[in-house]
């Protein structure tokens, strides 16, 4: 078996790797190559010179995608999939993939490491608890119904200015609390590099009270109100603007389980998916057991 970072290989290789090694997932990956680089190299902020692949006999065997960034305080190395063939599974190849993804965290001064797992999914879970990782918040997903109540007048857009914005004026709202743990796929460095994304604002008067940033394809990558002005109406006017000035059909947001926006989306006729993951994460220097095995 050979390992080499992704870096030094052809994309193809790497975009090959990671359908086989996803050919039996519960969720089903149909991304072409363009997609999966746009999706997993740009708006996921994986890197290729931090991510590894495995090749038997030159052929794409495993892979496992890192990214690096400032996420919850933290130097982070987020894992943004680990993926082996299912017919190596258990053979090694995993662990070694890992190895090597850590050895270059350290190298590269990372502090923690970072990833999401479905929550049905006990081999990976047990994998990575093998590993030192600890189960933090679980990630749920709702997705707006087709006859949402979006659409009907709302006070807040006769009370409030609504104007489309800048991202970088909803990147500074973001900015302006960062206690507040926002999952990974959705932090300001994720949106900011969706060519897709548009942020609408809220102002009473010149005061910034509210923003939204939503994708092309109906992502709601962010959504705050300050409180004080909560329940006049704010979230839901910046909700149907956005879906009115993008000519969206639905919206879709996913956020950690501790945040409590579940009750306001379902007034609006939003449907909890019912997949499920959870966040975990380790510091790297966290002792790594002798047992390599997947």
């Amino acid at each position: 078996m050979d390992y080499k970072r992704c870096s030094l290989v052809d994309r193809q290789l790497v975009y090959k790797a990671f359908l086989i090694g996803f050919s039996d997932y519960a969720v089903p990956m149909t991304l072409g190559i363009d997609q999966f680089f746009e999706r997993f190299f740009s708006l996921e902020g994986n890197a290729l010179q931090d991510s590894f692949i495995a090749l038997n006999q030159d052929e794409p065997v495993g892979v496992i995608f890192g990214g690096i960034r400032r996420f919850d305080g933290y130097r982070n190395l987020r894992c943004g999939t680990l993926c082996v063939s299912p017919a190596l599974r258990g053979s090694g190849v995993g662990g070694e993939l890992f190895r090597l993804y850590l050895q270059n965290g350290r190298e590269r001064n990372c502090e923690r490491l970072s990833l999401e797992v479905l929550t049905d999914n006990v081999r990976a879970l047990r994998f990575y608890e093998k590993r030192g990782y600890r189960i933090g918040n679980k990630l749920i997903y709702f997705r707006s119904a087709p006859d949402s109540s979006l659409s009907e007048p709302s006070s807040g857009q006769s009370l409030f200015c609504l104007p489309e914005v800048d991202l970088s004026v909803g990147r500074a709202f973001r900015e302006e609390i960062p206690s507040c743990h926002i999952h990974w796929q959705n932090e300001a460095e994720s949106f900011s590099a969706d060519k897709t994304a548009r942020c609408f604002a809220a102002y009473d008067h010149e005061r910034l009270v509210g923003a939204v940033v939503v994708s092309g394809s109906g992502k709601i990558y962010f959504l705050r109100v300050l409180e004080g002005y909560r329940r006049r109406g704010i979230a839901r006017a910046l909700l149907a603007r956005s879906v009115e000035r993008i000519r969206l059909d639905r919206l879709n947001i996913s956020m950690p389980d501790t945040v409590e926006i579940s009750p306001f989306l379902e007034s609006l006729g939003f449907i909890k998916e019912t997949v499920e993951q959870y966040e975990m994460f380790r510091e790297v220097d966290t002792p790594q057991p002798l047992n390599r095995e997947q």
